[in-house]
């Protein structure tokens, strides 16, 4: 390829691929490490659909590409090219990558399998690091397949468009954190957030409030909150939400902490794993609540 007297070879598409291969893995790292160790991490919310998700990582993922490739280009200032189509190929590629790597573990599971072999946990691992170098390959060769050469232009009004839209999708991705659940607030503030962001906690708080041993201990409510230091997890379920928390209760009398896993869906508990309540360094457990749905 030539474009204004330089000749845009092999080795150019190459390391601007590699750039957008590179980029779109590093934001889907570093992305994943903001919503692992990240302040929203405190409490975790899972999808009944997992692909709900998804589609966060595949959006930073997407974004990534398209920063890689960009910025390659101010490295390259004397080249001209499509950054969002080296940025679709490169994503083509690692879908693509991802796919026949699936396909030869469940090849070579089905192998070991009529062998009498079943695979272990380091078996499983190779299998992640092999899909990881296959997506790698094929978004790297796809890129450089679809990469192509543009004019150089002049930029206009709106020349600045493609990165307003990458800062705002950043934005989308990292305003989570701001909103994040104030692990070091008063009982009062982690409640009222509690409150707010975590479906059918109020029908939590109803439940704790109704259980006979927590009454006497504490004596009438004044606040339930989650705790500081923990992580908590609440998920979408077929029954209602299922709950893993560690609850602060504080009452007129004293405070203690309840460990509650449970799925709930209005003033309904349809699940109710044995709860630990914690007093005074005194542990009790909670076999079942008022609620529970009984089954038949």
């Amino acid at each position: 390829m030539r474009l204004l007297g330089h000749a845009i070879g092999f080795p150019e598409r190459a390391w601007a691929s590699l750039a957008a291969t590179g980029g779109m893995f590093l934001m889907l790292c570093a992305y994943w490490a903001l919503e692992t160790y990240g302040p929203s991490s405190r409490v975790v919310f899972l999808d009944y659909l997992p692909l709900m998700d998804a589609r966060k990582y595949l959006v930073a993922t997407a974004l990534g590409a398209w920063l890689g490739a960009r910025g390659f280009r101010l490295f390259r200032s004397g080249i001209y090219y499509s950054s969002a189509r080296l940025m679709v190929g490169c994503l083509l590629g690692g879908a693509l990558g991802l796919i026949v790597a699936g396909l030869l573990t469940l090849l070579f599971a089905y192998v070991l399998y009529a062998m009498g072999i079943r695979p272990g946990v380091p078996l499983a691992n190779a299998d992640i690091v092999g899909a990881v170098i296959a997506s790698a390959v094929g978004a790297w060769r796809c890129g450089i397949a679809l990469f192509r050469p543009t004019e150089p232009t002049k930029r206009g009004y709106f020349g600045w468009l493609p990165l307003s839209i990458a800062a705002s999708v950043a934005v989308w991705l990292v305003l989570p954190q701001f909103a994040a659940f104030p692990s070091h607030g008063s009982i009062a503030e982690r409640e009222a957030w509690a409150r707010l962001n975590i479906r059918q906690y109020v029908s939590v708080m109803h439940t704790v409030e109704s259980i006979p041993l927590i009454k006497d201990s504490v004596g009438d409510v004044t606040a339930i909150a989650p705790a500081s230091g923990v992580q908590q997890v609440t998920a979408g379920d077929m029954d209602g939400i299922m709950m893993r928390l560690v609850l602060d209760v504080v009452g007129d009398k004293g405070a203690g902490t309840l460990q509650v896993r449970c799925t709930i869906d209005g003033d309904t508990v349809f699940d109710w794993q044995s709860a630990t309540w914690t007093m005074d360094g005194t542990t009790t457990e909670i076999a079942t609540v008022s609620n529970l749905l009984r089954r038949r």
